[in-house]
């Protein structure tokens, strides 16, 4: 590699299409921003579902699938050995391609991290681990209780013991310092989604009824059911708002949710949409975007509502806090609180100037931070300073985040 061309990257990721979750679409964006570049880059996972081709190019990004034994061999009920034999055959690729790289840039801390960190050290190329989760749904709370494959927690001082580490918000960095992980080692950089290039005036005026979306996966993590019960809460404290509940997006607790909005006797006002992929119809169409989760890195969802100029409602958890400030893109709610949620969005579809501030400064926020071209331009220097060396740089306006009030509890 040459003085002034850039590093050449291998993205490693543990699960990748036809897998789609919030991790999948930011290595996917921030591939396809560094292709569009000029950067070298491929990317590498596992071969986990049958149907699926061990090499192929996904919107231009090159990617190979390393066996794991599941679905790729057709061997089903092997699936926890699958994760050793991926480990090895990840070990194997990094060696026989090592030539072809110059970094290694991992998503998401887990076995596939152990073996990239056994890989660096012994190839000598520098590595990157870019942490997904913090609080209830960390990484690292998740390699030490081997949620993924057992005996993790012993590869955990291997996978943080080498390298540079990304965290998303101030949450993760503390679980990293926490876990031994030297500060210099740490860089903050935001996710990034790609900006609507006319995302036309946010129209403040209700729908009839009015309408409030949620966009996501149907797991505890993500408290649709604390949207449930504020939506009864609602109900009781303004039965002439008669707002409908949009929920986009499917996962294990589809049956249960659906149990409970008949249990809470919401079947007319709340409909369950399941995977789409015409997510930003949805976004256009709304009027309140809620975000009602127990623990976040930084949703993508979250960020793409507020590209669009809609109001948001979020819980004050790590991730959320990073990217909202309270009263000024969104407002926040204590998490797990039903009623101060139900307050908030209240609060939101009453007030068209509310609506309007909240939806303006989002835009705002986004255009100024969260752009997936300046979140490559910040990978670039951190690749950069992997290979040469840290260099004198001024401090980048879009890693200071907002400083957050307490959020006040309803009265």
């Amino acid at each position: 590699m040459s003085s002034t061309s850039s590093p050449r990257i291998l993205m490693v990721i543990r699960l990748f299409d036809p897998w789609l979750g919030g991790t999948q679409k930011q290595a996917h964006r921030l591939a396809r921003a560094l292709l569009d570049d000029g950067v070298d880059v491929r990317l590498v996972t596992g071969w986990w579902f049958r149907g699926t081709r061990q090499r192929e190019t996904i919107d231009g990004i090159p990617v190979f699938r390393n066996h794991t034994l599941w679905e790729g061999f057709g061997i089903r009920g092997a699936r926890t050995f699958g994760g050793y034999v991926y480990i090895l055959t990840l070990l194997w690729h990094l060696w026989r391609r090592r030539r072809t790289y110059d970094v290694i840039h991992v998503h998401g801390l887990s076995y596939h991290t152990f073996a990239v960190a056994i890989a660096s050290r012994w190839l000598h190329k520098p590595m990157v681990t870019k942490l997904a989760n913090s609080g209830g749904a960390s990484d690292i709370l998740k390699m030490r209780g081997g949620q993924h494959l057992a005996l993790t927690r012993f590869m955990l001082p291997t996978a943080l013991g080498n390298g540079r580490f990304v965290a998303l918000n101030r949450a993760v960095e503390r679980e990293l310092l926490g876990a031994g992980v030297q500060r210099e080692r740490i860089t903050t950089i935001p996710n990034g989604i790609g900006l609507p290039v006319a995302p036309g005036a946010f129209d403040a005026r209700l729908h009839r009824p009015p309408r409030a979306l949620f966009v996501g996966r149907l797991h505890q993590q993500k408290g649709v059911d604390v949207l449930l019960r504020a939506a009864r809460r609602l109900r009781e404290l303004d039965p002439e708002l008669a707002v409908a509940y949009h929920i986009v997006g499917d996962g294990p607790l589809r049956d249960e949710l659906s149990s409970l909005t008949r249990k809470l006797g919401l079947t007319k006002e709340v409909e369950f949409w399941g995977e789409r992929g015409d997510v930003p119809s949805f976004l256009r169409d709304t009027d309140v975007f809620v975000l009602p989760s127990r623990a976040e890195g930084i949703s993508n969802a979250l960020l793409e509502a507020m590209s669009l100029g809609l109001p948001v409602v979020a819980s004050a958890v790590p991730g959320n806090e990073d990217v909202v400030e309270h009263e000024r893109e969104g407002l926040l709610f204590p998490v797990d609180d039903p009623e101060s949620l139900a307050t908030a969005i209240r609060r939101v579809l009453r007030d068209t100037d509310l609506r309007e501030r909240l939806g303006r400064h989002a835009r705002r926020a986004v255009e100024s931070r969260y752009s997936i071209e300046r979140v490559a331009d910040r990978y670039r220097a951190l690749y950069r300073e992997l290979v040469d060396g840290p260099t004198p740089h001024e401090p980048d306006p879009m890693l200071m985040a907002p400083t957050t009030p307490e959020v006040p509890r309803p009265r």
